[in-house]
């Protein structure tokens, strides 16, 4: 086997489900280019839910605030996971060097899905001309989770000409119980488009534009040793090179999810409960960067029939970041706001992709 320093998106699924590492080694043994095609359709449901989470929450009315006043509002979201994205047919997609048994079943679970494992998967090499059997595994079992929640805390503030800005931001902290760090920071602005319209001043409604943009990051420490992914006949012998096990203790995992939206919000202007709606378009994606050796196994080119573990001699340094998931469409809401006092209470339904539930609690003045 050689142990090779690889940008290994397996391990940005630690990141959107908590699991233990170890939990996922087997998408190391599936290679690079091979590993990266299963996990994309592994995690795809978890990450497009994650983006439409982050571009929701952001109104619950289209009316700004008057210049000097404020809000603070707490949200969830909650995306809602379909039935057909908790499953992934493994003999669509495209593989190097991994076969699936077309005999049995070749549906598998996605992070989504069950929390079973899925058919196995056979890794073989074929660079000397003859087939030679790496590893066989089972795919991943899902989580069994069929949704994705994201809470928000935000402040909305009136600036002149019928303008607000919303804020978001989570300093970076460490989540308890592992070895994660997340932050969080987001801007929006809210502009009226009505008081350019002095006749329609009247109507008891609102109309507004927002544009909105957010950006969690997360960093994970992990340590992927030889002996956790080799064969345990070889992880005692690797060739270090300039490494000693020491090395595999010094990795991280650094994720960027973004995400914005820009809509035109309409919303009733009566005294208690009022209807809010809005129509636009969002995008989200997610890159990773890798720091540190990850070993994964492959051929041994020197003796095929026996393969030895070696880690090629390529310094320790930063991969440049990958992007697991690039998405955009229109996004639909319809929601109610129940307003007592300087209290406010709204709920919604959203459209994006993925069905969304949103609900929320507010202090407003002006």
């Amino acid at each position: 086997m050689k142990t090779i320093k690889t940008i290994s998106i397996a391990l940005a699924l630690v990141l959107f489900s908590g699991s233990a590492v170890k939990a996922q080694f087997n998408f190391f043994n599936a290679g690079i280019e091979d590993g990266m095609e299963l996990f994309n359709a592994y995690a795809t449901p978890w990450v497009k839910a994650f983006g439409t989470d982050l571009n929701g929450g952001w109104y619950n009315s289209a009316k700004p605030h008057k210049l000097g006043g404020f809000d603070i509002t707490f949200t969830s979201s909650v995306t809602m996971i379909p039935e057909a994205d908790r499953t992934m047919d493994l003999s669509k997609l495209t593989f190097n060097n991994l076969t699936v048994d077309p005999s049995g079943s070749t549906i598998a679970p996605t992070v989504a899905g069950s929390n079973k494992s899925g058919p196995d998967l056979t890794y073989i090499d074929n660079s000397t001309g003859t087939d030679v059997e790496i590893t066989s595994f089972s795919s991943p079992q899902g989580s069994g989770l069929h949704y994705f929640p994201a809470p928000m805390i935000q402040a909305g503030v009136g600036l002149p000409k019928s303008t607000e800005i919303v804020l978001r931001y989570f300093p970076m902290m460490k989540i308890p119980s592992t070895n994660a760090k997340v932050g969080l920071w987001g801007v929006g602005l809210k502009h009226s488009v009505l008081q350019y319209f002095k006749k329609l001043d009247k109507l008891p409604m609102d109309v507004s534009v927002f544009a909105g943009y957010t950006s969690l990051s997360t960093t994970v420490a992990i340590s992927v040793q030889p002996k956790d992914v080799l064969p345990s006949e070889y992880s005692e012998n690797v060739n270090l090179v300039e490494y000693d096990l020491s090395d595999f203790q010094k990795q991280s995992v650094d994720v960027k999810t973004s995400g914005y939206n820009l809509s035109l919000i309409a919303s009733t202007t009566l005294p208690v409960i009022n209807v809010y709606g809005s129509l636009g378009y969002s995008n989200a994606n997610t890159t990773v960067d890798i720091l540190g050796p990850i070993p994964i196994p492959s051929l041994n080119i020197d003796d095929p029939l026996d393969p030895q573990p070696e880690v090629v001699d390529e310094g320790v340094q930063e991969i440049p970041g990958f992007e697991i998931e690039n998405r955009s469409g229109l996004r639909t809401t319809i929601g109610l706001r129940l307003r007592l006092g300087v209290f406010s209470f709204h709920g919604d339904y959203t459209y994006d992709k993925y069905s969304v539930y949103t609900g929320g609690i507010g202090l407003s003045f002006r």
